[in-house]
């Protein structure tokens, strides 16, 4: 489809950050003829019809996927009407935006800020020493004392 080609472009992203935002967008992929792509529906609620929607994509060897988003184009016999078309278009559109973002990189266990109690040998040591000193929620509990709940 022309409103296709002229405005989106072909992306390549690792096969990960495709498939989910793809499947996000509610789009599954589907291998038809050995063309791997991803397909999604339009209804019309006037006509009662549906309209598939189809965007091919390739694998690479280094494990991304190129998304041609250019090529995207209706698969029906007929042209779909106008608002479809619009529908599709702004669909299209948003999608390219999202695949446009960076791919986020998970950080390491070692550069993570995930609520560590302790980050250095030391600070475990001390950690210990004063938990050694503390009481278990029995040994609260036997001297009439009432336990912390959340232990």
């Amino acid at each position: 489809m022309k409103e296709f080609s002229k405005t989106l472009t072909t992306t390549t992203k690792p096969f990960s950050f495709v498939h989910k935002t793809l499947s996000d967008f509610g789009f599954a992929s589907t291998n038809d003829l050995g063309v791997p792509k991803y397909v999604t529906t339009f209804a019309d609620s006037l006509t009662k019809r549906n309209y598939k929607l189809a965007i091919p994509t390739r694998s690479l060897d280094n494990g991304h996927t190129e998304v041609r988003l250019g090529q995207t184009k209706f698969e029906s016999e007929e042209e779909p009407p106008n608002r479809i078309i619009e529908a599709a278009v702004c669909k299209m559109k948003e999608l390219a935006d999202y695949l446009r973002q960076p791919v986020k990189r998970h950080q390491t266990v070692q550069t993570a800020n995930n609520g560590y109690m302790a980050t250095h040998a030391r600070d475990l040591k001390r950690l210990g020493n004063e938990m050694k000193k503390m009481k278990t929620n029995s040994e609260l509990k036997q001297t009439g004392l009432i336990p912390d709940p959340i232990q």
